[in-house]
């Protein structure tokens, strides 16, 4: 795997978790499952949002079938 896509990988991870531990800090009457689904919501909400940014051509979001994706994507 390319040296790249690790870091960026580590540093998601890194980041995940830090999101979570200030969750918890500021949400501490709530238990673990309930500051665990903030933080997926949290991270649906990005991925969502990023992918949606990555869509160069909102007519038609799969054309070119087959394409190489772009930087972005």
């Amino acid at each position: 795997m390319e040296d790249y896509i690790v870091r960026l990988i580590v540093f998601g991870v890194i980041s995940w978790t830090l999101v979570f531990i200030l969750v918890r800090k500021i949400f501490s009457n709530l238990s673990f499952n309930s500051c665990n689904r903030i933080v997926s919501t949290i991270h649906a909400a990005f991925a969502v949002t990023l992918a949606s940014l990555s869509v160069q051509d909102w007519r038609c979001p799969v054309c070119p079938t087959a394409a190489k994706s772009s930087h972005l994507q």
